[in-house]
């Protein structure tokens, strides 16, 4: 019995030392980590698109989107986005309808948008360089105003949102954490309602900081 329980003691201190020496090495490698979390922060350059554009045609320079992902799979990760974009134009001359009637004259215009998104990215390769597709959904808040004059209207509404999107990440220094660039174009499709149109939809150019660990 001592020695079965000799030999039971040392095959469980030799089991344990594999297990260390490979999960040391395996940890060591730095590519695949299970708990690993990317941190990206976003410029968004926005466009109004399809009946949007109708109510609002500037492009908006003035956006930001925060997003958190987590590694599930060497090529997969999953995570959480929040954004906000803001939209506006002045017009020299616009027949807009108001309470009781229309009115002519100059315009000003400017939509709020504000994003909560569960994101999911497939990457198609390993190394420095990271082509990536994804897609986020979740709900969005929008809110428009219209002045003319001394005349107002505004309205706000609560949303289904969704947007793919195809970009890169590229790692500019890499070790225990890794710091790189993001770049992404996207399409957004919202059913918001600004003015008298609806499903207000964007096209984005997206450029960012990322933060891994």
């Amino acid at each position: 019995m001592k020695t079965i329980a000799r030999l039971a003691l040392l095959s469980s201190l030799l089991l344990a030392g594999a297990a260390r020496a490979q999960s040391s090495t395996w940890a060591s490698t730095g590519d695949y980590h299970p708990n690993g979390t990317l941190w990206v922060l976003n410029w968004e350059a926005a466009k109004p698109i399809a009946d949007f554009d109708k109510y609002i045609s500037n492009t908006s320079f003035r956006g930001f989107s925060f997003e958190g992902r987590s590694w599930i799979r060497k090529n997969l990760t999953v995570g959480m986005s929040a954004s906000w974009n803001r939209y506006s134009q002045t017009f020299d001359l616009v027949t807009v309808p108001f309470t009781g009637g229309t009115v002519s004259g100059p315009v000003y215009r400017y939509a709020d948008m504000f994003a909560l998104r569960g994101l999911v990215h497939l990457y198609m390769s390993e190394g420095n360089l990271r082509p990536y597709a994804g897609a986020g959904i979740g709900g969005a808040w929008a809110y428009a105003y219209q002045q003319s004059a001394d005349l107002t209207t505004s309205q706000s509404n609560f949303n289904f949102i969704i947007s793919p999107e195809v970009g890169f990440m590229y790692a500019v220094a890499s070790g225990g954490t890794t710091v790189g660039l993001n770049a992404a174009v996207r399409y957004t499709f919202t059913t918001a309602t600004v003015g008298q149109y609806h499903d207000a939809q964007t096209a984005s150019l997206i450029l960012g900081l990322t933060w891994g660990y």
